[in-house]
């Protein structure tokens, strides 16, 4: 294990004894190691409480409702879960929790098919400051979760190919919509309002680059290459409206 995880899996009450013992003695002695772990438990505890609230109010009366019969049941309402699946980036194991049926589903009552746009928009409803205030993580998680959602929707997607300036790097999770694959790409601004860069593989015709406002959110979404694209935000329009070029000038 990395230094990272086996604070996480001590974090989580999850190391043998004798890894503990041992970690718990470099702790002792070790400065940047033991600022390292406050960091983490302190992150933990703020994830922690932002998919609390987040869980408590995700629409999953309605979901159930929605579902076919033969459709397993969307997760309890009040599950929560362990900080090592964060860190490991098994991060749609929390999202999932909230999202899951949201999205496979395919469309939530009274949408259309194929609007996933108001179904990334309703459930981004939920998302606040809170939500993804954990640290970003470093490259090679963050490649390895970008290589995770291009692969579903057919683009080479690396941290180097969705930086752009003014925005934190969050989180790659892979979502569906319809049965066709959904990436939501997140970010964070100065102030920590979220970001989102959404990519669908739905063989959607090309299309030009598209503004919009949806409840209370900036969108600019366009079609290209047989896939659809979105960026949407809280921010002003203008600057929403310049991140999509940037994005649809690379993809």
């Amino acid at each position: 294990m990395t230094d990272d995880e086996e604070l996480i899996a001590l974090i989580d009450n999850e190391l043998e004894p004798e890894a503990r013992a041992r970690l718990t003695a470099r702790l002792a002695e070790d400065e940047a190691l033991r600022a390292r772990f406050e960091a983490l438990r302190q992150s933990r505890d703020r994830l922690a409480s932002a998919f609390d609230a987040l869980l408590d109010e995700a629409p999953v009366e309605r979901l159930a409702a929605a579902l076919p019969k033969t459709a397993p049941a969307p997760p309890a309402p009040r599950a929560r879960f362990r900080w090592a699946e964060l860190a490991a980036g098994f991060v749609v194991g929390v999202l999932v929790a909230g999202a899951l049926a949201w999205f496979t589903l395919g469309r939530v009552e009274g949408e259309s098919e194929e609007d996933w746009r108001a179904a990334v928009i309703e459930y981004a409803n939920l998302y606040t400051p809170d939500t993804f205030a954990f640290p970003s993580p470093d490259e090679a998680l963050a490649a390895r979760q970008l290589q995770a959602v291009g692969g579903k929707v057919g683009l080479d997607l690396t941290p180097q190919s969705v930086a752009t300036q003014g925005l934190a790097y969050k989180i790659a999770i892979n979502f569906a919509f319809a049965d066709k694959p959904l990436a939501e790409i997140a970010y964070t601004d100065e102030k920590g309002a979220p970001v989102l860069f959404c990519i669908t593989a739905d063989g959607a015709g090309d299309a030009a680059p598209r503004p919009d406002k949806r409840d209370g959110f900036s969108t600019v979404s366009w079609s290209r290459g047989g896939r659809s694209y979105m960026v949407v935000g809280r921010q002003p329009e203008d600057r929403v409206v310049a991140l999509a070029q940037t994005f649809a000038a690379r993809f």
